[in-house]
């Protein structure tokens, strides 16, 4: 075994695809969410498939004017994402937040600073849930303010959903919205549920759901989409994988 002038012996090696051989997702995360990243990494539980993030500046009253405001420190955001390294997908991980900034405009900013890399949110990834699931009658459950809540009518209702029902925890910070307790989402989900709805729709990156989808959907028969249960699916199908995930919901047979 040879040695350089120092003393190191050299080593062969054979570089693969690393920890993320089969996706690389970067995921912007709210600078107070401390819900998301478990949750999304419980809905990706797959060899090969790894998430990074980077956090984004954000108030601690969720408001339209602070929810727009994001759209300014985005591009920091994404730029921080493995810099020097492959990225297949970045997700921004604000459900609120991409109504208000817009999914095109979101896409439009991560293509300026990542080209080529593509893009999901959890509105567009509950949008093709809903299409994929083939209901368009949903119940809402959100934990928004009530000018937010309007927005997110608002925005649903212009892209062709009934919200049949709908309810809230009325909520004005992501600090208090991780906070609302599992039981709590669970009995709201099923009492909206079960009225004449198609299917029940979780929004907020905030929300602890992805213990809960299974029962929910057990106790009412009908689909739950939940926001980060839809963004991992979107995220995961646009680096061209797919795969079920155990406890994940109807949508992860899909």
């Amino acid at each position: 075994m040879g040695r350089d002038s120092r003393g190191w012996v050299p080593l062969d090696c054979i570089l693969d695809g690393g920890p993320a051989a089969r996706a690389a997702i970067g995921l912007v995360v709210l600078a107070n969410d401390t819900v998301i990243e478990p949750e999304v990494r419980r809905f990706l539980p797959l060899p090969g498939v790894e998430v990074y993030s980077s956090r984004i500046p954000m108030a601690r009253d969720v408001s339209p004017e602070s929810l727009a405001a994001m759209a300014d420190a985005l591009p920091r955001a994404v730029e921080l994402l493995l810099p020097e390294d492959r990225l297949d997908v970045v997700a921004f991980g604000c459900t609120s937040g991409s109504m208000v900034i817009g999914p095109e405009r979101i896409a439009d900013i991560v293509e300026t600073v990542r080209p080529g890399v593509k893009v999901c949110n959890p509105v567009s990834a509950s949008l093709a849930a809903f299409g994929a699931l083939g209901v368009s009658r949903i119940g809402l459950v959100t934990p928004y303010s009530t000018e937010v809540n309007k927005r997110v009518e608002r925005f649903f209702a212009a892209n062709g959903l009934d919200i049949a029902a709908r309810a809230s925890f009325h909520q004005d910070s992501d600090v208090s919205i991780a906070r609302i307790r599992e039981e709590d989402i669970l009995r709201s989900a099923v009492e909206i549920g079960r009225l004449d709805v198609e299917a029940v729709f979780l929004s907020c990156t905030a929300l602890r759901c992805s213990g809960i989808i299974d029962a929910v959907e057990a106790a009412i028969g009908k689909p739950v989409v939940t926001s980060n249960q839809a963004l991992a699916w979107d995220a995961l199908r646009k680096a061209g994988e797919k795969q079920t995930v155990p406890g994940a919901g109807r949508l992860w047979m899909q």
